[in-house]
């Protein structure tokens, strides 16, 4: 059977109520010249630090765009709208009756997944010296799942379609104006657990000019983007093929400019807010959104919590119920110091500074992070590094 239909197969058993849940190489030699968190910036817009200023700021952030204009922020910037961009599914959940062999599947509570080996296994990460933690290193497995041709280097975050779990969204070209999102087909196993590029064509799904570390769905299923150096927020309504928003994060007191952002998880500490930390500094805010009757949102507040080390890009919130996490805690991709470190979270989802202990180390431009709904793994890209994709397994999903 076709793994598309298998997958669409599964989705009948999956509730909706959890298909509208927020989840949450050519770069190497330039990458080594910036590996400390002083570094201006990041090696695929160091290549254009002309263009953009050396302090990475834009022109034109300074008030909230329309971007159904072209972006003046750069003289060369692309049209990047894309004509084969897909747009989400809705899907029909009247039929709740899934009558096919799924004797080879495993209900994981969230998705009947059908098993499919994808074309090229995947490697254990210590072949490419990605090596867990001692502390980490008896619980926790890392899988290298090589690169992805189809993705325009550098990557930047990454998530899973929100109504398609077999479908992955990498951000490429990241930290550019020809910045896009792709769309990627993933393999899982029995246990729902990400083992590959299925071997489909990688097609552009939408705009995403200046993507960085942070990809991630949030309220009301809209797609929330870290546009770096612009310190700029983007917005994506659930079906755009654009970035229909962008908020100017300078004039609210954020220090530029947004690397990572993700939303803290149901039954955290903090709850529903929008955490964001830039790069390379590492200053770490919690985001006041408003609703702004229009499908997107505003930012009534920007206030500073912290300050973390490591050049930080992606973060997941991790529970205490994982081993090594004796309360609630933070995964942070640190692209400076090549490294996932682990944190445990305050009252208030912030991380705690003294907390930090490295978690995986041996990596060259740690990026993007997300945490599976469906299997609890960890996903993180590289930028630069070979532009990988990679896999830890061991945690337990969050709660959506």
């Amino acid at each position: 059977m076709d793994l598309r239909l298998r997958s669409l197969l599964g989705l009948i058993s999956l509730p909706l109520g959890l298909l509208g849940c927020p989840d949450s190489g050519e770069g190497d030699d330039e990458a080594n010249t910036a590996v400390d968190a002083g570094s201006s910036s990041e090696d695929g817009a160091s290549e254009s630090a002309g263009e953009f200023g050396t302090d990475g700021s834009s022109s034109d952030a300074t008030s909230m765009t329309d971007t159904t204009s072209a972006d003046t922020s750069t003289s060369d910037a692309t049209d990047s709208s894309s004509t084969d961009a897909t747009s989400s599914d809705t899907l029909d959940t009247t039929d709740t009756t899934d009558t096919t062999d799924t004797t080879d599947t495993t209900d994981t509570g969230l998705l009947d997944c059908v098993p499919v080996d994808p074309p090229v296994p995947p490697a254990d990460c210590a072949a490419a010296n990605i090596l867990l933690a001692p502390e980490f290193a008896n619980d926790y497995e890392c899988f290298d799942l090589g690169s992805l041709p189809g993705v325009p280097v550098n990557w930047g975050g990454l998530t899973v379609e929100i109504d398609d779990p077999y479908t992955l969204l990498i951000g490429g070209s990241a930290n550019t104006a020809a910045g896009k999102l792709y769309s990627v087909e993933i393999t899982r196993d029995a246990s729902c657990h990400v083992t590959g590029w299925a071997g489909s064509p990688i097609v552009e799904f939408a705009e995403a000019a200046y993507n960085d570390g942070g990809v991630t769905y949030g309220p009301a299923d809209v797609l929330f983007l870290a546009r770096w150096p612009n310190n700029e927020l983007g917005l994506q309504e659930l079906g755009s093929i654009a970035t229909d928003k962008i908020i100017p994060l300078g004039p609210l007191g954020v220090t530029s400019s947004p690397g990572g952002l993700n939303f803290v998880p149901p039954g955290f500490a903090g709850e529903g807010q929008l955490k964001l930390v830039a790069w390379p500094g590492g200053q770490w805010y919690s985001i006041e959104l408003v609703d702004d009757g229009m499908g997107t949102f505003d930012i009534a507040s920007a206030t500073y919590a912290t300050t973390i080390q490591g050049g930080p890009e992606g973060f997941v919130h991790i529970s205490g119920q994982n081993p090594g996490f004796a309360v609630d805690g933070l995964l942070v991709s640190e692209w400076s110091a090549g490294n996932l470190a682990a944190y445990d979270a305050d009252a208030n989802g912030d991380p705690v500074v003294a907390s930090r202990r490295p978690f995986v180390t041996g990596l060259t431009g740690a990026e993007g992070a997300f945490l599976d709904p469906y299997s609890g793994d960890f996903l993180f890209t590289t930028f630069g590094g070979g532009n990988r994709l990679v896999a830890i397994r061991g945690f337990t999903p969050n709660p959506q």
